[in-house]
């Protein structure tokens, strides 16, 4: 049994007599409070029209926890550089508003809930017509640590890629939002305790590989357009592309057994010259890299691999794309990779299945 002495029990009256005084004196209407849940709706994505577009915001979702009712308005918190729009009604929970067809940007509108001395806010983003480049990351160091890609100028965070492996996809950068004054895009990759960075000219309606290169103790960022994809490629071809990034490791030449078609052991480049490509991958040194369409829409997994002076230095790998389907696009990766009887590891990635969906 607990005890209460003379002292403890008086500072236990003194405090429950000051919470009732505190409560007896207040305005506090129990019947007038409410908690208030604003929802701005929707982030959107708006490609216009000719004769512009009207767009409209919705805050239909929003509520208060008691139902007594609120007060609503809207505020511009930041628009595209030279725009100008007005909402058709700021204080509707559906208001809409204009832009014309060369408007370019994110408008970021912020929806207040409010009644009496109670105020909340949320915000929703819409992109207008938004320039978007697409960029991969690969992790194409041997060493224990993570990468992951970060862009901070449109919040993207990406997903830890660990060594010889490559995201789970690309990501949309919308330049309208991205871009600095200077016309380049900050971006950076957190990888172990390090934070990589590149300032890249990168162009709408293109795709970018980043590779993070190099030993594990000094990393480096490797930015690589992907120039045949899917909306380059021409019907019926699809794009392959070799690029070489173990370090130290140059002339390096992919060699095929084409037993398989009917050939033989030999170049892939050969095999290509036999069947009348006009490409070829070419010897590649450290980073070098080099694209090629292959106008065949039936593709025989055939084992390729890796070589030096015709001595190999990789696995079999294969090309992994599906027959009959246009537009399809794909990269032999040689990385280092101590792990492997060879040193290096040959991957093949499907770009296209990476597409953001």
């Amino acid at each position: 049994m607990l005890l209460l002495n003379q002292d403890t029990m008086r500072n236990i009256y003194l405090i429950l007599t000051s919470f009732l005084v505190i409560i007896g004196c207040s305005d506090f209407d129990e019947k007038e409070f409410t908690v208030l849940l604003p929802n701005a709706g929707e982030d959107q994505v708006i490609f216009t029209e000719e004769s512009g577009t009207t767009i409209q915001l919705n805050a239909g979702e929003s509520t208060d926890v008691n139902g007594l009712g609120f007060d609503i308005s809207w505020e511009l918190d930041s628009s595209p550089e030279g725009s100008s729009v007005t909402l058709s009604d700021s204080s509707s929970l559906t208001p809409t508003f204009e832009v014309t067809n060369e408007t370019a940007g994110r408008f970021v509108w912020r929806l207040i809930l409010s009644r009496g001395d109670q105020i909340t806010q949320d915000l929703t983003r819409v992109d207008v017509n938004p320039a978007n480049a697409q960029v991969l990351l690969v992790n194409a160091v041997d060493g224990p640590n993570t990468a992951a890609l970060n862009v901070a100028a449109v919040e993207l965070a990406g997903e830890p890629v660990n060594a010889g492996s490559v995201d789970t996809t690309y990501y949309n950068i919308d330049l309208n939002v991205a871009q600095g004054a200077e016309g380049t895009v900050a971006l950076a990759v957190a990888y172990g305790d390090q934070t990589l960075t590149l300032d890249a000219e990168l162009a709408a309606l293109r795709s970018y590989t980043l590779y993070v290169i190099g030993e594990a103790s000094a990393p480096e960022l490797l930015l690589v357009e992907k120039v045949l994809n899917q909306n380059t490629l021409p019907p019926t071809f699809v794009g392959l592309d070799a690029i070489a990034l173990s370090p130290g490791v140059d002339n390096v030449q992919l060699f095929i057994d084409a037993r398989g078609a009917g050939f033989d052991i030999l170049p892939v480049d050969e095999l290509f010259i036999g069947l009348g490509l006009p490409d070829s991958f070419g010897v590649l040194d450290f980073q070098g890299n080099k694209e090629i369409v292959f106008p065949f829409q039936s593709i025989i997994p055939l084992p390729i691999w890796a070589t030096v002076n015709e001595q190999r230095i990789s696995n079999d790998a294969v090309i992994g794309l599906p027959n009959g389907v246009d537009g399809n696009f794909g990269t032999f990766i040689l990385v280092p990779d101590a792990s492997s009887q060879f040193g290096n590891t040959l991957l093949f990635i499907n770009n296209s299945d990476l597409l953001p969906q």
